[in-house]
Parts: structure tokens; sequence; C-alpha cells
């Protein structure tokens, strides 16, 4: 499984026989618009121009965009209903792909996870957590919730980035509750034989341009 980022809380997330993108945004965000193919689209917040720029994306993907159960080309996909009073309805997932789970928080405002979403993102090996501010979530909120379902990965997402048209606060902050050492790379290839060890890699992944 490879993942890339495009920005906000939009990834590429490419198995063997599948491709996902997450959360596609348009020209309003300030960054180019998500580009390419894929045969779903998981969207947390389908209200919102951060996450509802379906048609830049190629081919007939099939659309993801609110809680339930989906099993598409090997994947196995559960949505759960979660909190955002500011931006609209909001849904969280888990995602399984080749044996590798993954958590995969768009927009929320919750302080942490409830039972019935940290069970739907029990054993999740790594984990995707937006931590720019109280709008999308804040960083001491995200630094719980990823530490809670105490992944081999965490990556995180929706933060300030050059271009981008909106108030998010920069990594620091984050990396700084996080209190270990992050990597920095284009983009992440990984196997569930790789994911072994005590405690959590931070990764930090380079926008595609």
């Amino acid at each position: 499984m490879t993942i890339s980022w495009f920005g906000l809380s939009s990834f590429k997330i490419t198995g063997k026989d599948i491709t996902i993108i997450t959360d596609p945004f348009g020209s309003k965000s300030g960054l180019t618009p998500v580009r390419g193919a894929a045969d779903v689209i998981v969207s947390t917040n389908p209200e919102h121009p951060w996450c509802n720029s379906f048609s830049s994306v190629s081919s007939t993907p099939f659309i993801i965009s609110g809680p339930g159960e989906f099993d598409i080309k090997g994947a196995f996909i559960i949505g759960a209903p979660a909190e955002n009073k500011e931006l609209g309805a909001s849904t969280i997932y888990a995602i399984e792909i080749e044996d590798v789970r993954l958590a995969f928080i768009g927009p929320i405002q919750q302080t942490q996870l409830t039972e019935p979403q940290q069970q739907i993102m029990e054993g999740a090996d790594i984990v995707l957590v937006p931590v720019g501010n109280k709008q999308v979530l804040d960083y001491e909120s995200a630094a719980r919730i990823a530490t809670q379902l105490e992944p081999f990965i965490v990556i995180p997402h929706s933060f300030k980035i050059p271009k981008l048209d909106a108030d998010l606060d920069k990594i620091d902050k984050f990396l700084k509750e996080m209190g270990s050492k992050s990597e920095e790379m284009e983009k992440l290839t990984i196997k569930k034989k790789d994911l072994s060890g005590e405690g959590s890699r931070l990764v930090i992944l380079t926008p595609m341009r």
C-alpha cells in the first residue's frame, strides 16, 4: 500500500487492486485541485468544499459520503458519524486494504473518540488525523486521539502549507505535543509485515503538486 497527500484531508491510498482518494478539494482552497483517477472517493463532509470536489477525480469512482459498511475491490470501509458543529455532519472511517487498517479522521470537533467510534477504529495500524485548529481538530485533541488508538504510524494532515487559503496552524504545536521524532517523506509505502515495534512513528508527508 502507498499513501500520498494532496493537502488538507485529501490522500491518495493505493493498493494492488484499488485506488482511494479522500476528501478531494477544489480551487477555492488556494491549492491546485485534486486530480487523478480513483476507484473510490471517501468524503468526510460532502457539504464542505474542502471535501467534495468529486468532479475533479477522473474515471467513475464509487462515492462514499456517510456512515455505513462498504466492501469494494478487496477494501473494507466502515464509516461512523462524528461531530463538527461549525462545518456540519461529518464521518470518520476505518479503511482496511491488504490487511493494513487505517483510521481516517477528517475535520471533526471532539476532544476524544466516543466508545462506538473507538470500537470501529480499534486495531488501526495507521492514523490519519487533522491537527490544524479547533475548526478541524486542535493539536491537543489530535494528539490525544492519535495515541488513544495506539497505531504503529501517525500521519497528520489539515495544517498550514504554502498557498493554502485556510486559517490553519502550522504543524509545530502538534509535533511538540507528540514529543516524538518525525520522519518526512513524499509518500509512505508500507506492508503489513513492516508494522511492528513499540510506540508510534510520526510521518509527515510532503504535499503532491
